[in-house]
Formats: C-alpha cells, sequence, structure tokens
C-alpha cells in the first residue's frame, strides 16, 4: 500500500529507540553547474522527453520599453544538467507561454498520478500579470489559477480553476500527494505575508481554506535580523517529503517597514505526511557563493528532483547578484554589472539521494536501534556509505532481543562499498517470515554512515498504527477476541 511506504531519515532520533557509538553529521549539497536565468521556476526528469525539463520565468521587454514589460515562461532541456538548450518557439525566440497578459510566481508539475494525457503537465501561479499594474489597490485579489497541458509544450488556461483567491506574490509551488490522494498549493494567503500557507484539493477545483504551516517562530530571534519565510517548494520524494525554504534575511534596522531588502537562503525541512513540515538545523543549507557568481546576493531554491539513475538529487535554485529589492532601485550597481560583464544565472547543486544528514559511527561498536514496526513488504533498505568498514543488520523483537536467524552474525555484510539501496540478507532466513510482526530494526556500524532506512511498514509501537502519515492506532484482530497484552488496562 503506496501510503504505507516510508523513508526514516536520521535527521532526528524519534524513530530511535537505541543509538551508541554513533554521532549525527549534516552534509551540504555541492556546486554541480549553471542553467539558464530563470525568476521562479521548476526542474524535473520528464520520462516522456527523455530530458530533465527546467521551465524558468523570464523577463521580456517588449518594444524594448522595460515599462512594458511582462514575464513569461520558457523551457531549456538537458541531457546532464549541464549543458541546456532553449526551446525555440515558432515566432523565433523562447517564449514557451506567457498566460493572458503576463505570468508571476509560476510552477510546472509533471503529474503521473493523473489519468487525462491531456493534463500530464499543470502550470500553478498568477496568469494575468498585465492587469496588476491597471488595478491599484485591486492587484491584491489577483489570484493563483491553473493551467493544462498534454506536452509541456502548449498550454490551456483554466480561469475557473483558482486555486487561491489571493495574490502569492512569491513561488507557488503544486505538488501532488500520494499518500493523501490531494494536491497541495503552496504559497501565499495575503499579499506580503511571507509565510508558508498551504490549501489543498482532489479535483483542482475545489480547494480548502489556506493553513498557516510554516512561521519564523523565537528559534529565529536574534537582535537586529528579521528573519521571514518568502516560499517554499516541496516534492515527495519515496516516503518522505522534502522542503526547500526560502530563508528571507532583512533587517530590523532600518525604516523599511516592507522590508524590500534582503538576501535568501536555502532552509531544509521535511514532513511525514506532505502537511506537517519539521524543521531540521535552522541553519541555511548550501552556503551562498563569494561574489560574482551567481547567488552572491541571494540563493532561492526553486526545486529539487531525483537524478535519473537514482542516486543522487539535484536542486535548481534562483542566484541573484542583487539583493532583494535593489534591483530597481540600484541602478548604479546594475550597471556596473552590466560593463563588467558578470553573468547572471540559476545554480544547479547536486548532493546524494537522501544524503543531507547521516548517522556515522565513531567506534567499532555503533548501533542503531529503532522503535517498534510492522513490516508489510519484503523491501526493508538501507542508504549506506561504507567505503572504509562495514555495517550489518539485525531484526529483534519488541523486548530488543534477536529473532533467531535474523542476527547480525547470522547476516551478510555490507562491506567496502556504497550504495542508497542496501537491501540485507541473512543466511536461511527472509524477511517474508516476519511480515506483519511487532519487530526492531539493528543496523551495526563500523566506521560507516547510516543515511535513511526505507519500507513498507506501520510503526507498532505499543499499538499498531495506520501508517508514518497517519498516526491513528488501528485494533488489531487479538484484540477483537478479548487478548490484552496488558490485562486490567483496556479500560483505563
Amino acid at each position: 500500500m503506496i501510503e504505507n511506504r516510508v523513508k526514516l531519515p536520521v535527521f532526528d532520533d524519534y524513530w530511535i529507540d537505541f543509538r551508541r557509538g554513533t554521532t549525527r553529521r549534516w552534509f551540504a549539497p555541492e556546486a554541480y553547474s549553471l542553467a539558464p536565468l530563470g525568476h521562479y521556476g521548476s526542474m524535473f526528469f520528464d520520462p516522456g522527453a527523455g530530458k530533465y525539463r527546467l521551465y524558468l520565468e523570464d523577463v521580456l521587454k517588449v518594444d524594448g520599453d522595460p515599462r512594458h514589460a511582462r514575464r513569461y515562461l520558457k523551457l531549456a532541456e538537458s541531457d546532464d544538467l549541464r549543458e541546456f538548450s532553449l526551446y525555440a518557439s515558432p515566432h523565433g525566440d523562447d517564449v514557451l507561454y506567457d498566460g493572458e497578459t503576463g505570468l508571476h510566481g509560476c510552477t510546472v508539475l509533471y503529474d503521473g498520478h493523473d489519468a487525462d494525457p491531456a493534463r500530464r503537465y499543470k502550470l500553478c501561479g498568477m496568469l494575468d500579470m498585465g492587469r496588476y499594474t491597471e488595478m491599484g489597490d485591486g492587484a491584491n485579489w489577483m489570484g493563483v489559477e491553473i493551467a493544462f497541458s498534454g506536452d509541456g509544450i502548449h498550454w490551456e488556461r483554466h480561469p475557473e480553476l483558482r486555486a487561491s483567491p489571493q495574490t502569492s506574490d512569491a513561488l507557488n509551488k503544486l505538488m501532488y500527494n500520494p499518500l493523501l490522494g490531494e494536491y497541495a498549493l503552496f504559497h501565499r494567503s495575503a499579499y506580503v505575508d511571507r509565510r508558508i500557507s498551504m490549501r489543498t484539493s482532489r479535483d483542482l477545483e475545489h480547494w480548502s481554506a489556506p493553513r498557516l504551516i510554516l512561521h519564523p517562530g523565537a528559534s529565529y530571534n536574534d537582535e537586529h535580523t528579521a528573519y521571514q519565510h518568502y516560499s517554499l517548494s516541496a516534492r515527495y520524494m519515496d516516503g518522505i517529503f522534502y522542503g526547500l525554504l526560502w530563508r528571507y534575511n532583512t533587517s530590523l534596522c532600518n525604516d523599511d517597514y516592507s522590508r524590500m531588502y534582503g538576501y535568501m537562503e536555502p532552509e531544509l525541512v521535511y514532513s511525514y505526511d506532505g502537511r506537517e513540515f519539521l524543521y531540521t538545523t535552522g541553519k541555511p543549507l548550501m552556503e551562498r557563493p563569494y561574489p560574482p557568481l551567481p547567488g552572491c546576493a541571494g540563493l532561492s531554491p526553486l526545486d529539487i528532483c531525483e537524478s535519473r539513475d537514482g542516486r543522487d538529487c539535484f536542486i535548481l535554485c534562483s542566484g541573484q547578484l542583487f539583493v532583494h529589492g535593489a534591483r530597481d532601485t540600484d541602478r548604479t550597481l546594475a550597471e556596473m554589472n552590466r560593463r563588467q560583464t558578470v553573468t547572471p544565472g540559476n545554480p544547479v547543486y547536486r548532493i546524494r539521494k537522501d544524503g543531507f544528514c547521516g548517522i556515522e559511527s565513531v567506534s567499532p561498536g555503533g548501533m542503531v536501534i529503532t522503535k517498534g514496526v510492522a513490516l508489510l513488504r519484503d523491501d526493508l533498505s538501507f542508504n549506506l556509505r561504507c567505503g572504509c568498514g562495514w555495517a550489518r543488520f539485525g531484526i529483534m523483537d519488541i523486548q530488543g532481543h534477536y529473532i533467531e536467524g535474523f542476527e547480525p552474525d547470522n547476516c551478510v555484510p555490507f562491506a567496502y562499498d556504497d550504495s542508497v539501496d542496501v537491501r540485507p540478507v541473512w543466511k536461511d532466513h527472509s524477511l517474508n517470515e516476519l511480515l506483519g510482526r511487532q519487530v526492531r530494526i539493528a543496523v551495526e556500524l563500523n566506521t560507516a554512515i547510516l543515511h535513511c532506512v526505507s519500507m513498507t511498514a506501520q510503526p507498532y509501537i505499543r499499538q499498531k498504527q495506520r501508517s508514518f502519515a497517519d498516526p491513528e492506532g488501528v485494533v488489531d484482530a487479538r484484540m477483537d477476541s478479548g487478548y490484552c497484552p496488558f490485562p486490567g488496562q483496556m479500560n483505563r
């Protein structure tokens, strides 16, 4: 059952009951390439096209007059995310789509869950921005819409599919949540309210009210910096939701009361159900590069996707050369950058799949033991670095005793190797023997790093629960027959 597929990263110790001889270590993505420039955008590997596709917003100056400029969508394709080719329109430019009168804050979702091939690609954002300058205060009600495409090239706008009635002047990220069977929109629920809100829908027509899911709370406090949450890009990745938060750094020491000046940094958050997101370190995921590299004045994470071989994750960022708000006001700097041929672009970063964090052994007896789970399929897998050591696996009962045949001594070690998908093997025994049973998973580490555990399973700490995304307890069949593991406690 897809709703019980889970990936347990080692960001925290909640699903761990015992850990010794280990330390937690964080890893940062590394710069990989420079993609074409775009202010907002999306990135994914398109199985139909057989290429990576990057949808990016750019600015078109109509008749060369900046006052008539409008944003449009362009498409870059790549085999390796190092070399890129831009889609050339029949008009001889790179304009793929510009909505009704220009667009803003758009993302593209490749949706393999929609049975209608004409809706395979979904564009989400504000698609009639030409009215923005005409509406005055009415611009606060521009709204976020949905458009469809069968090939990712030709788009059909659906203004009746209004995901949000308010202007969301930032990244409007549309995501499909396979665990809950619904679409999620991460956006701003009011104009210039820089926090993260979410709306959900099962049919893209009827949407829930916005719910605030991330607010820069007390952990962000210092005596001069006004941190805000500018945008959130999120994606489901085989059992876990990774979120890339735009950490907006402004200053309390100036009288810019709209907080238009500041710089962006990426911050990692995550979720088990796609609705409740958790912070990790509270620190930037990647440090901004030194000037004059793109991103030196702001690094805004636009999207994350898996590599086509499944070994790495790529992160697309918007790399700013101006702090937010300065492009239109610091004209002297803009002109100097133009004369110096400082080249803007969108940096692409790479990190090992699920490699943001690891539990590393610091002694030969490193050990990690999980809370109770019930395995539903024989698909238990580990993401491990053992290039200079080894790991062994064991399965315990809930009391912490190894089940006969599943001791580490009976396991084939994973040694002097590196894999994102290590399947444990025991001599003469198979995990199929233990499906549905309350067990613990044990991992021995010797000069090795454990990044995550993946499995189709249910939490089974004291009572079996529906899934890691849905914590509701379920009745064990033995309860119906009067069985009780704790006599005298059923009525408490």
